[in-house]
């Protein structure tokens, strides 16, 4: 199941500062997953960043939630969908 290879939806609830989506975008790279689209809103305090990948491992994204739910700017991982269809 770790090599099954596909596009990724995550949804994390982060702090609401300078920086955070840059060190979030690094941990992505750091493990060779592609970000394909981002989007933030304001929430309180802190934000919501959802983030849709290109084709991935399922090992290479696990590894990349693991590394954001150590982050002290991430606040949870809430979710994450495999995408599935024939786009890219």
């Amino acid at each position: 199941m770790s090599d099954i290879v596909t596009r990724y939806y995550v949804n994390l609830q982060v702090a609401d500062r300078a920086g955070v989506l840059s060190a979030v975008a690094a941990e992505f790279a750091t493990r060779g997953v592609s970000i394909s689209a981002v989007r933030q809103e304001g929430a309180g305090d802190g934000a919501r960043l959802v983030v849709l990948t290109h084709r991935a491992t399922d090992r290479a994204l696990a590894d990349t939630v693991a590394a954001l739910e150590n982050l002290e700017s991430v606040t949870a991982v809430t979710s994450v969908l495999r995408l599935e269809g024939s786009a890219e």
